[in-house]
C-alpha cells in the first residue's frame, strides 16, 4: 500500500496568505513552526501542517467562544454549513437558565422577592 502525503509549495502558500515575496512566506512558515522541505520541484511544506497553522487563530477563537463544542463549529466552517450551527446555538441559548439575583439589592432591581 502506497501512502502519499500532500504537499503545498511556497508559491501556492504565497497566494493563500496574500504575500508576494517568498522570503515573507518563509518567515511566515518559520513563525508558525512549519518545516520547509525541498525536492526537485521546489520548496514545500506538508498540506496538513499548513492547514493546521493557517486555521489555528480560528480554532483558538472557537474554543474561547464555544468551549467543548468548538469542533462542531470548526467542521461547520470547513464544510460551509455554518448556517446549521446558528439553529443549534439558538436552542442552546434557550436551554440556559435565566439570571437569579443573589443579593437584596439585586433582587429588588430584578423583581425578585425580598426576604
Amino acid at each position: 500500500m502506497l501512502f502519499y502525503i500532500e504537499r503545498i509549495y511556497l508559491k501556492e502558500i504565497s497566494t493563500l496568505i496574500r504575500r508576494k515575496d517568498i522570503r515573507t512566506v518563509k518567515k511566515w512558515c518559520k513563525e508558525n513552526q512549519l518545516k520547509i522541505h525541498k525536492d526537485s520541484s521546489g520548496e514545500f511544506v506538508y498540506q496538513n501542517d499548513f492547514d493546521l497553522a493557517y486555521d489555528i487563530p480560528l480554532i483558538y477563537e472557537l474554543k474561547l467562544k464555544y468551549g467543548n463544542e468548538w469542533e462542531d463549529y470548526y467542521h461547520a466552517y470547513n464544510s460551509d454549513e455554518l448556517h446549521k450551527m446558528l439553529d443549534l446555538s439558538k436552542t442552546r441559548n434557550e436551554e440556559k437558565k435565566e439570571y437569579v439575583p443573589k443579593g437584596k439589592l439585586s433582587r429588588k432591581l430584578f423583581g425578585g422577592s425580598q426576604k
